[in-house]
């Protein structure tokens, strides 16, 4: 069919009548007017997103509903495809050549893999590839657009050729790469000591499973394992950086993690028999002014239902030993211990306050 053949109008317009008025309704109510002549484009195209944006503050237009009878209902036959269309062979399953082929998710390719299509979730993975790309190859690379639906790069020098864009897909909701340039001609053959898109999120990434098996790993561990794996030498501030949001990724926030304190210790009291607790919190102040919705954890104490009756059958001498907290907020764990007829320690109750003082 050929479109020059269409007709300029959509259809032809109705004409009023008394017995049927002339009714109009938005052009964003789900009517079939026709086929457009203008700005016909293919939903697979590379220009889609360049097509939408230029229509995307067009004046709405109001069009009359054609006097078109009523659809009658259809009977619909149900299909049912053989078991062949609906399960892929065992060869194939196990052939790990096809097998990225079969999972919904997107694929993850290794670092310093990138090229024209590469498809990511989100915009920050899109950065952090990109990233990589550029640590492995030891070069570098700047901004030069970054918007919602659209981050273009080049290289930080003006006599390379790299280029690189990337682009939201507003239908699929991912991100891919549309344009790649280059390869870098400014690639050095020095090494130097740190590369500036290595990040402290990036390092996070890499010594997670070292934090999670042992979180006081000291900075110089950090910063060994930064160059047996990427082979650069990172600052101490930097590896400091990554120890913090490793560990907040594995365990949490914290500031969550106090604010989830009072509800662990109702849950304890709901749940454990005989669990006593007690709280004390200060206000909170922004400046010279009260945050009358926060407050300010102060000191906290808890002990066990056996703890208190195993303290009738001690010696008359209880001792108080505590240790101090070691994070972004610190304060002091002391416990009050006792001990039996047979010199058994047994804890009494426990505090966390903000170190062994008379007032606490």
């Amino acid at each position: 069919m050929d479109l020059n053949q269409i007709p300029s109008q959509p259809f032809e317009q109705a004409r009023p009548s008394a017995s049927q008025p002339n009714v109009e309704t938005n052009i964003e109510d789900d009517v079939v007017v026709g086929l457009p002549t203008e700005n016909v484009f293919d939903p697979f195209s590379e220009d889609e997103d360049e097509i939408l944006s230029a229509h995307e503050h067009d004046d709405e237009e109001t069009l009359p509903i054609p006097n078109n009878p009523p659809l009658q209902p259809q009977p619909v036959a149900i299909y049912n495809p053989p078991p062949h269309f609906l399960e892929f062979p065992n060869e194939i399953q196990q052939d790990s050549e096809y097998s990225h082929l079969l999972e919904r998710d997107m694929v993850v390719y290794p670092p310093g893999t990138l090229f024209v299509g590469q498809r990511f979730q989100t915009k920050e993975q899109m950065q952090d590839a990109i990233n990589r790309f550029h640590i492995v190859n030891h070069c570098s690379y700047k901004v030069k657009n970054s918007s919602s639906s659209r981050l273009v790069m080049e290289c930080v020098h003006h006599d390379c050729a790299w280029r690189c864009r990337g682009i939201l897909r507003t239908r699929e909701q991912h991100w891919e790469i549309m344009i790649l340039e280059g390869p870098h001609t400014c690639v050095s053959p020095l090494i130097s000591q740190d590369h500036n898109k290595l990040g402290s999120q990036m390092i996070a990434q890499s010594i997670g499973e070292i934090i999670e098996v042992d979180p006081s790993a000291s900075i110089s561990t950090i910063i060994a394992h930064i160059k047996s794996t990427m082979g650069y030498t990172i600052s101490y501030r930097k590896g400091w950086l990554a120890k913090q949001h490793a560990i907040e990724n594995i365990f949490g926030n914290w500031e969550e993690s106090y604010n989830k304190l009072p509800g662990m210790l109702q849950a304890m009291q709901m749940y454990v028999p005989g669990f006593i607790w007690k709280l004390n919190t200060q206000p909170a102040y922004q400046g010279e002014l009260l945050d009358e919705g926060s407050v300010i954890f102060k000191r906290l104490f808890w002990t066990f239902k056996p703890c208190i009756d195993g303290f009738a059958f001690c010696k008359p001498i209880v001792q108080v030993d505590g240790t101090f907290l070691y994070g972004r907020y610190k304060g002091t764990l002391l416990v009050a211990v006792a001990q039996d007829g047979r010199n058994n320690i047994i804890p009494i109750a426990f505090v966390v306050v903000e170190g062994e003082t008379s007032d606490a």
